[in-house]
């Protein structure tokens, strides 16, 4: 009987830590971090600390599918009454993917947001 080896598909993503200016007075859509793959990788967990935000909120994880075009793979509904961190869990990223926030606009200025992704 033959033995099949153990194959590895995707490596461990490079730690990214970082803070976001959020702007609570745009209602746009706002890319918090875009993390550029050259091989398939696990992302572990991204870790969110929503607590100096004071609207509502969207949080959205995209993946490239081509050159130039992203597709939505998560989306996540923070409100205000929720713990103050998020954190969405694994998946594989086979391109470059990016993390977005969405408000409704109605803040009064920026805040700061901490993320890890690891």
């Amino acid at each position: 009987m033959a033995r099949l080896s153990s194959v590895t598909i995707s490596e461990r993503i490079d730690e990214y830590t970082g803070t976001f200016s959020f702007g609570e007075t745009s209602s746009s859509e706002q890319v918090m971090k875009s993390v550029t793959i050259t091989s398939r990788v696990e992302v572990g967990s991204i870790w969110i600390d929503m607590s100096n935000v004071t609207q509502d909120t969207q949080i959205r994880v995209y993946q490239k599918v081509d050159a130039a075009n992203y597709r939505e793979i998560a989306i996540h509904y923070w409100l205000t009454t929720d713990s103050d961190g998020v954190l969405l869990e694994r998946f594989t990223a086979y391109r470059d993917f990016k993390i977005t926030l969405q408000c409704t606009g109605a803040g009064s200025g920026s805040v700061n947001v901490k993320y890890a992704i690891v």
